[in-house]
């Protein structure tokens, strides 16, 4: 059992950074312009190339939400005792502002070259086929 949890925690180790956010790039691959517009609405900023391909960037905002935990610990005496206390508080902080750029460059309407910006967390939200982020 212990073999088994070990290489579980070293493959988990391996893990890609960046995976999450090339899955849902490339997710976006070979689809219509009419598709992405439908799933992310208009594009910011839109663009043709020399070479005729037509360049557009979706820009989506949100805020990521941070926890934070407070321990704390409490000594007390009087009338001849000591109370010793501890406790732990965990509490939401402000949301921290998030942006994920969009570029898809798009060939006879299809996509053919992407680049996205933004943290790994937020933009993966935007993979084809799963509901959109907020």
């Amino acid at each position: 059992m212990r073999i088994a949890s070990l290489t579980v925690l070293l493959l988990a180790g391996c893990a890609t950074p960046g995976a999450d956010l090339a899955l849902a790039r490339d997710s976006w691959n070979g689809a219509a312009y009419d598709e992405v517009v439908l799933r992310w609405g208009t594009p910011a900023r839109s663009t043709k190339l020399t070479d005729g391909r037509d360049v557009h960037t979706w820009v989506s905002e949100g805020s990521a939400t941070r926890g934070s935990v407070y321990p704390s610990i409490g000594i007390s005496g009087g009338s001849g005792g000591v109370g010793i206390g501890t406790g732990v508080i965990f509490a939401s902080g402000g949301g921290e502002s998030v942006r994920c750029e969009r570029t898809l460059i798009f060939k006879e309407g299809r996509v053919v070259e992407q680049n996205w910006q933004g943290p790994e967390e937020f933009c993966s939200g935007f993979r084809r086929g799963t509901p959109p982020a907020p």
